[in-house]
This record gives structure tokens, C-alpha cells and sequence, in this order.
């Protein structure tokens, strides 16, 4: 047994040092702004293959592709803030799982294990391209989202593209229930969150700019620059939700969410579709993904 042991604890420092390689950076780097903004992660399984690519530029430049569309889908008004280190290039942060895990799994694990790891700034929006197989072209739920590049929904370059902008969409709060033509909680047919029913479309529809103060609306998003007149940041408002039905840990659970957007249909909170990633692992019990 001890050889056993002996054999996994080397094998683990060996991989260890093994993901240690030249730009590459295992935290988040110091901030060149204290605006809120989306922060990118590149995960692995424990015995994953390390395609590098944080480090080999693929990440960074299909990121960037991804928030000129966006740019696009708003009329060339806004687009995501990205973090970015002192250098001017993207902040993208490797993580490997420190078990093995692998399977169709929830992100009931992935949430507890990054946020746990020091990603749990309520003023950041965490994104991961995990290298891994999954049943999902990718999850996400406010401040973590995922996609999955090995799945078979990822596979080409576009499918990437959509399946990003929609999981991110879903970790800023959208669709919320108040918005127009939502269904199943957090879809809306024929846009950039129509779901597996409809198919997503390069459209933003009712999530952006649709003229109803209260309700949420994608154009006052605080991870969104220029920044709204107006913003909201969803950590504290899908949050403080949550902390009303006792789930996940809201930054600050004295959030005043009912008077500032009084839509009757946020003003009936779920028990079951009310979701926070916020320091999700404090209540996280193993085994439970």
C-alpha cells in the first residue's frame, strides 16, 4: 500500500512539473484595471493531454474572434472586458484537476474545485475551454461556465464560437425569466440562447437593449464595455436570489435586487432553477456532482 502511495505521490509531482512551462500561469495575474471582467481558464482531467493551448495562442486568438462577433451582434456598441495581464495579452489560467475526474460530469465539482483555488472574485466572470470529452457541448451558470473541447459539439472552430458566446451569456444571468420569449428557465428560441430545442443564432433578440427597466437587460451588463449608465452585476443579483432559497453564498446578501427590477416574473424565485457559483465549494459535499 505504501508503495502505492509512494508511486501516485510522485506521479503527481511529475505531472506537476511537467504543466510548468514557459508562459504559462497557474493564477490569476494582477489586474491592469479594477473594472469587472470575464476571466479565461484552460483545465485538463488529471491525465489529460496538455495541447497547450493557453500557451500557443489558439485560446487567446479564437477569444478575441469571439468578442469582435459580439461586437457585431451589438451593433458595433459593446463588447466583453476581458482580463488581460500588464503585457497586453490575454490572462488565461491553467488548471488541472488535482483527482481523476472524468465522465459527463455537473459543474457541481468544477465550480467547488476553481472557486476553492482563488477564481471566486464576485467582480469576475470565470470561463473555462476544459480539454476534456463530455456528453455537453458546454454548461454554465452565473460567474463559472465551461465548454468542453473534446466533445463532439466542439469540434470545429465555429461550434467553439457559438457555444462560448452562449454558455457566457448564461454565466452573465441570461435569459431571465423576464426577458421576452424565454422558455425552459433560460432559453430563447432562434438567438445566442436558444438551447438544444431551437439552435443557436448569432442574435441577441430581448436579452440586449429591450427597453424594459425592470427587467435585466445585456446592454447594462458590468462585464460589458463601454460600461452602461445603468450596470448590474448578475453575481449580485442571481446570487442574492439564491441566497433568499438558501443556495450558494451570496457577496452581498443584503443586495436590494426586488427594487430595482420588480418584473412579476423575477419576483417569483425559484427554489429550483435560482443557481450561484459564488464560493459554491463552502457548501459542496464530495460526491455530490
Amino acid at each position: 500500500m505504501r508503495k502505492i502511495i509512494l508511486f501516485l505521490t510522485l506521479l503527481m509531482v511529475s505531472t506537476a512539473f511537467a504543466d510548468e512551462k514557459p508562459g504559462r500561469f497557474f493564477k490569476d495575474q494582477p489586474d491592469v484595471t479594477k473594472d469587472p471582467q470575464v476571466h479565461f481558464i484552460y483545465l485538463l482531467n488529471k491525465d489529460s493531454k496538455d495541447r497547450e493551448w493557453d500557451i500557443n495562442g489558439k485560446m487567446e486568438a479564437e477569444l478575441m474572434e469571439i468578442n469582435e462577433k459580439f461586437f457585431e451582434m451589438t451593433k458595433g456598441k459593446q463588447k466583453f472586458r476581458y482580463d488581460t495581464r500588464k503585457d497586453g495579452k490575454l490572462d488565461i489560467s491553467f488548471v488541472r484537476f488535482d483527482k481523476e475526474y472524468r465522465g459527463n460530469y455537473g459543474m457541481n465539482y468544477p465550480d467547488a474545485f476553481l472557486s476553492k483555488n482563488g477564481f471566486n472574485d464576485p467582480n469576475k466572470l470565470y470561463f473555462t475551454w476544459a480539454d476534456v470529452g463530455h456528453q455537453d457541448g458546454g454548461q454554465g451558470s452565473v460567474h463559472h461556465g465551461y465548454i468542453f473541447l473534446k466533445s463532439k459539439y466542439i469540434g470545429v472552430k465555429e461550434k467553439r464560437s457559438i457555444m462560448t458566446l452562449h454558455e457566457l451569456a448564461h454565466v452573465a444571468g441570461f435569459a431571465w425569466r423576464c426577458n421576452k420569449g424565454n422558455y425552459g428557465g433560460s432559453h430563447i428560441r432562434n438567438t445566442i440562447v436558444g438551447g438544444p430545442e431551437s439552435g443557436d443564432k448569432y442574435k441577441l433578440g430581448s436579452i440586449y437593449n429591450h427597453g424594459d427597466p425592470t427587467c435585466p437587460d445585456m446592454k447594462d451588463l458590468v462585464f460589458l464595455t463601454p460600461t452602461s449608465d445603468t450596470p448590474f452585476n448578475p453575481v449580485e443579483l442571481k446570487c442574492a436570489m439564491a441566497a433568499e432559497v438558501k443556495r450558494g453564498i451570496a457577496p452581498n446578501p443584503d443586495y436590494k435586487w426586488r427594487d430595482r427590477y420588480s418584473h412579476k416574473k423575477l419576483q417569483k424565485v425559484s427554489k429550483k432553477r435560482t443557481w450561484c457559483t459564488y464560493n459554491h465549494y463552502k457548501n459542496f459535499k464530495e460526491g455530490h456532482h
